[in-house]
C-alpha cells in the first residue's frame, strides 16, 4: 500500500512564468517531489498561488501556518539593529542568519516558502529609509532611476548594519553609485570618512577622474607611486584630514603596516569577484588586518554555483558568523547529515545547498541587467576611426607578413647567419605589435632613433 504522503508527492504542481504569465498544469507542471530541482533548472518559474477551492480544503493547515508566521513575525520584531551603532554585534548578526536558516529549513519540509523568503528579507532590511533624490554634493548629472534605487538599497544596508555585494551587469554605473552613497553618507549621516576604496591599478585613474567630475568637494587621496611618494602622504592619512583613499590590490597588502592602522568606516573593494577565493592573499589580509565595520563589494560577474567561491564571499561579507569551513559544513551539510557527521553529497541535494546559500547572500546582493533597465539607458552610439600605418610600419608589416621575418640595418645575424633579417615566432603577435608602434621591437628602435639625434633609441626607462 502506498501512504499518503508518497501519493502527494507525485502530484503535479501548477506554476507560473513570472513574466510571461504562463501556467503549468497537469502533465506539464512538476511534480511535487521533483519541485525544488525543476525550479531550480527553469529559471524565471514560481509556484502558482492556490485558488479559492484550494485555500478551502486547506484551511485547518492555514490556520497552523498563520500560528507559526505571527509567532516568526514576533521574533523578526525583536530583530531591529540600531543604525547609529558603529558595528554589528555578533548576536544581532547571528540573529539574521539564524532566520535565514530557519526559513532555508522550511524548503526541506515544505513546499511554499515565499512567506518565509519574504520575512527574511524584511527582518535583514527592518529599518526603511525612502532615498528620493540624490545628494546635494553630488553634481554634474542626475542619477537614473535604477541607480536612484541602488543608493536606496545601499543606504539600508547602512541603516541595518549590514555589508552587501552590488553586482550590477558591467556599464550600468557601479562606479557613480558608489560615489552616490558617499556623498548621501556625508550629507544626510554626517559620516565624513574616512572610506577605503580598493580597484585595480588599471581602475585607478578612472576612479579619481569620476570623483573629480561627480563629487570635486570630497577630499580624496589616490595612494600609489614610488616608495618615497607613498611616504609623502604619510602625514596627511596621520591627520586624517581626508574623506577618500583610493589604492589598488598590491598596496594594500605592500602597505599594510601604515594603511591598517586607520579605522575606516567603509571598505570597498571594486571587482569583488576577486575575493572569491578564499586563499588569496588579499582576502587574508583585509580580514585579519584591516578593521572596517562596513563593507561592499562592487563585480559584474554573477554569483556562480560553487560552495567554495560562495562561502568565501559570505567569509568576506560576515566574517563573525562565517568565520570557518567547519561552521560552513555544519550549518549547510547538517539537513542530510542524519548521525551528525560529514556526508557526500548527491547533485540534487548539492543544488539544494546551493539554494540555501543563494537565500542567505539574497538581502545582502543586488544585481540588475542592461535587459531589465534598457529604458533608461542612452542608445548606444559606436565611432570608428581608421588610422593608417607609417611607411616604416607597412615596410615592417609587409616584410613579416611574407616572410616572417622583420627587417634590421644588417648588424644582427639569425641562427643561420643570414644578415638585415632577424627570425620572429608567434608571427600574429609581431604583426600586432608592428600596428601599435614599430619601436616595439627594441632594435627597430635603436636603428632607426640615430636618424632622429637619438643615440640609444627614443624610448627611454
Amino acid at each position: 500500500p502506498i501512504d499518503e504522503s508518497s501519493q502527494m508527492s507525485d502530484l503535479p504542481v501548477k506554476v507560473t512564468h513570472t513574466e510571461t504569465g504562463k501556467v503549468l498544469l497537469g502533465p506539464e507542471a512538476p511534480k511535487a517531489s521533483q519541485l525544488d530541482a525543476w525550479l531550480e533548472m527553469n529559471p524565471g518559474y514560481e509556484v502558482a498561488p492556490r485558488s479559492d477551492s484550494e485555500d478551502e480544503s486547506g484551511s485547518e493547515y492555514e490556520e497552523e501556518d498563520d500560528e507559526e508566521e505571527s509567532s516568526r513575525l514576533e521574533a523578526d520584531e525583536k530583530i531591529l539593529l540600531d543604525p547609529n551603532s558603529e558595528e554589528v554585534s555578533e548576536k544581532d548578526a547571528k540573529q539574521i542568519i539564524e532566520t535565514a536558516k530557519q526559513d532555508v529549513d522550511d524548503e526541506y519540509s515544505m513546499q511554499y516558502s515565499a512567506r518565509g523568503s519574504q520575512s527574511y528579507y524584511t527582518v535583514a532590511h527592518a529599518i526603511i529609509e525612502r532615498v528620493e533624490k540624490q545628494s546635494s554634493l553630488l553634481i554634474n548629472g542626475t542619477l537614473k532611476h535604477y541607480q536612484l534605487q541602488g543608493l536606496e538599497w545601499m543606504v539600508s544596508l547602512y541603516n541595518n548594519n549590514l555589508n552587501g555585494i552590488l553586482a550590477d551587469e558591467m556599464g550600468l554605473g557601479k562606479t557613480i553609485q558608489t560615489i552616490a552613497l558617499i556623498t548621501y553618507l556625508m550629507e544626510h549621516k554626517r559620516l565624513n570618512g574616512p572610506y577605503l576604496i580598493i580597484v585595480p591599478l588599471s581602475t585607478l585613474s578612472n576612479w579619481t577622474y569620476e570623483f573629480d567630475k561627480w563629487a570635486p568637494t570630497v577630499v580624496k587621496i589616490s595612494y600609489k607611486g614610488t616608495p618615497a611618494m607613498r611616504r609623502s602622504l604619510v602625514p596627511q592619512l596621520r591627520s586624517g584630514k581626508f574623506n577618500v583613499l583610493l589604492t589598488t590590490y598590491e598596496y594594500i597588502i605592500k602597505d599594510k603596516h601604515i594603511l591598517a592602522k586607520i579605522r575606516w568606516k567603509y571598505m570597498i573593494v571594486d571587482e569583488g569577484h576577486r575575493m572569491k577565493n578564499h586563499h588569496c592573499k588579499l582576502t587574508q589580509v583585509l580580514n585579519t588586518h584591516y578593521v572596517a565595520p562596513r563593507r561592499i563589494l562592487l563585480t559584474g560577474t554573477p554569483l556562480q554555483n560553487k560552495l567554495p567561491e560562495l562561502w568565501a564571499l559570505l567569509n568576506f561579507l560576515l566574517p563573525t558568523i562565517f568565520k570557518s569551513c567547519s561552521t560552513f559544513e555544519q550549518w549547510f551539510n547538517a539537513p542530510f547529515a542524519m548521525t551528525g557527521e560529514r556526508v557526500d553529497l548527491n547533485e540534487e541535494e548539492t543544488i539544494l545547498i546551493i539554494r540555501r546559500l543563494h537565500k542567505v547572500l539574497r538581502p545582502f546582493l543586488l544585481r540588475r541587467l542592461k535587459k531589465e533597465v534598457e529604458s533608461q539607458l542612452p542608445e548606444k552610439v559606436e565611432y570608428v576611426i581608421k588610422c593608417d600605418m607609417s611607411a616604416l610600419q607597412k615596410i615592417l608589416y609587409r616584410h613579416m607578413q611574407a616572410k616572417g621575418i622583420l627587417l634590421t640595418d644588417g648588424s644582427e645575424k639569425d641562427k643561420k647567419g643570414k644578415g638585415g633579417a632577424k627570425t620572429l615566432m608567434n608571427t600574429i603577435m609581431q604583426l600586432r605589435k608592428i600596428c601599435n608602434h614599430p619601436y616595439m621591437f627594441q632594435h627597430i628602435e635603436e636603428s632607426f632613433a640615430e636618424h632622429l639625434g637619438y643615440s640609444n633609441g627614443v624610448i627611454n626607462g
